[in-house]
């Protein structure tokens, strides 16, 4: 193949105009002939159900100009940045059609070469200042930004951009497996990712938080038509995670009953974590009052949130180790158009993964696959209890999507 193909990791969580808009740039950066998305399964990096399934977001994808839309499995894209990255990377790398890679930063300037080695390789120097911040009580992510600042001045700034984050974690997997595609970084625009102003370039959290508080229209206005379509209709369906109230049901049964040893035993979870989220649990009202419980200098909300969703999906230490050194086992397409039906025909012969369709042809492949396959299911299930119109034993009846 000698066109450019680019790829983009995404959670479209929803997919909005910003999001839209980078679609377009990408295109248009490297003269693409196609794009393809890495999207998160039903749980996302932040620890939490997404506000729509995968289908309905990967539905959203290909309405607004992705031709190929491909899973990012839950025990990746519910995980801490650096596994969230590497896992979509691979993704891309592996499909042998993909040439590029294009994602937002907030200063994609200063994505130097410098910062992406001390990251990357951890001079002996870093490490010693890492450790040092660590023995204070940080967490590993401040810990890891006044450890780069120190060598490299202003990596703390840097480091503090959400997209920026991510981006160095793409780059440093690029560089680390020497893969072949080149790298389209774009000015992040508009509201910061964490931001909850729902004006002109709003942030995927400011629709939701438009949502939360009833302000349909404004979320609505903040999409491109054929994305805010389909949201439209999920809302109507009750097929939208808008509130938290049913996810903290769920969540709260399990940490009630959890033996404090077996919790444990999951991923993320470690030095008497496990206590404070039971405990935590007992007294708190909601999922937002329970993570404010459990937030501490040590564990940000991210890694609470995270922790508390591999519990609930039973992620243990052993598939958490295999995740990180293996990665992806397969590559299963979501959606797709009449080219990226084209592409996938091709990466049938180029694809260094095996690609399925099923969680059951995932399972055949090996254990881990096996397990990966396994946690990927039941990501999909419990989201549907978090929904007022859940469908459970969906995901077993799925097939690709066909735009077009």
């Amino acid at each position: 193949m000698t066109y450019p193909v680019a790829g983009i990791v995404a959670e479209y969580n929803p997919l909005h105009s910003g999001h839209a808009k980078h679609i377009a740039q990408t295109k248009a950066l490297c003269g693409a002939h196609a794009t393809v998305a890495v999207l998160s399964s039903c749980f996302v990096q932040r620890g939490e159900p997404a506000l729509l399934d995968k289908w309905t977001r990967a539905r959203m994808a290909a309405a607004c100009g992705c031709d190929l839309v491909l899973e990012l499995p839950a025990l990746f894209s519910s995980h801490n940045a650096g596994v969230f990255s590497k896992a979509a990377v691979d993704i891309l790398a592996a499909s042998g059609v993909v040439t590029h890679i294009s994602f937002g930063a907030e200063d994609p300037e200063r994505l130097t070469d410098s910062i992406v080695d001390i990251l990357l390789n951890e001079p002996e120097s870093f490490k010693l200042s890492l450790k040092k911040y660590l023995k204070s009580g940080l967490s590993f992510v401040e810990a890891r930004a006044r450890a780069a600042d120190e060598m490299l001045p202003g990596s703390a700034e840097l480091l503090a951009g959400s997209n920026n984050t991510l981006a160095l974690g793409y780059l440093m997997r690029i560089k680390e497996k020497g893969y072949r595609l080149r790298a389209l970084p774009v000015k992040r625009e508009g509201a910061s990712y964490n931001s909850t102003d729902i004006s002109s370039g709003a942030s995927s959290a400011a629709v939701r938080a438009a949502l939360r508080r009833g302000d349909k229209k404004a979320a609505l206005d903040a999409l491109p038509r054929a994305s805010g379509e389909i949201l439209e209709t999920a809302l109507r369906d009750g097929r939208a995670c808008v509130s938290s109230s049913l996810y903290w049901r769920l969540l709260r049964a399990m940490l009630i009953r959890a033996r404090a040893e077996d919790l444990a035993k999951c991923a993320e979870i470690s030095e008497g974590m496990e206590n404070l989220m039971i405990s935590a649990a007992k007294e708190a009202s909601s999922f937002e009052e329970w993570t404010d419980a459990c937030v501490s200098k040590r564990y940000p909300a991210g890694r609470v949130r995270r922790a508390a969703a591999h519990a609930l999906l039973s992620v243990g230490h052993w598939s958490n180790r295999a995740a990180q050194r293996i990665g992806p086992p397969y590559i299963r397409p979501l959606a797709m158009n009449a080219e990226g039906r084209k592409l996938l025909a091709e990466m049938r012969k180029t694809s260094a993964l095996p690609i399925v369709t099923t969680c059951g042809q995932a399972a055949s492949l090996s254990r881990y696959a096996a397990e990966v396959a396994r946690i990927e299911l039941l990501a999909c299930e419990l989201w549907e209890e978090t929904v007022p119109n859940g469908s459970f034993g969906a995901e077993h009846k799925r097939k690709i999507i066909i735009e077009g």
